[in-house]
């Protein structure tokens, strides 16, 4: 199952679960109501300030609504530091740089510049992959999570 499709199915569950229609979510959030539908469509992922509020909405992790941890516990991130700053230290602890990142992964080598030096944050899909080749979660990419795995 791709995280698309398991993104709509939680995503769907979540609402059905607090009685909401995607309309009246995206009201409540103040987010475009065909962004909101299309999410509901399964037409698309939301991008990460759309997930982290979704994820603040829910009470869970962003792995939650991935599919990626089956951990329904109320999540309580860590404050969101800009991911320049975070993707040093995943590089040093997984002992790995850039190029190895490139190399192995499908993640171009200058997206990896361009996320370090702080000129654009990583889309849901790049984090999924690069949590796919580290062994960790998406929150603990983003130091939302002390936990590696959730």
């Amino acid at each position: 199952m791709s995280a698309l499709s398991i993104f709509t199915e939680r995503f769907n569950e979540l609402l059905s679960e607090r009685d909401l229609k995607p309309t009246a979510l995206a009201v409540r959030l103040d987010i475009p109501k065909n962004t909101i539908c299309r999410y509901a469509r399964g037409a698309q992922l939301p991008n990460l300030r759309l997930a982290i509020i979704l994820s603040g909405f829910f009470g869970c992790s962003i792995d939650y609504l991935l599919g990626r941890s089956d951990k329904e516990k109320v999540f309580k991130p860590s404050d969101l530091k800009p991911f320049s700053e975070r993707l040093p230290v995943i590089m040093k602890q997984f002992k790995t740089n850039k190029y190895r990142i490139a190399k192995e992964t499908a993640l171009h080598s200058s997206i990896l510049y361009r996320w370090q030096s702080g000129d654009c944050s990583p889309e849901l899909e790049s984090l999924i992959i690069l949590a796919d080749h580290l062994g960790c979660s998406v929150e603990y990419l983003l130091g939302r999570s002390d936990i590696i795995n959730e």
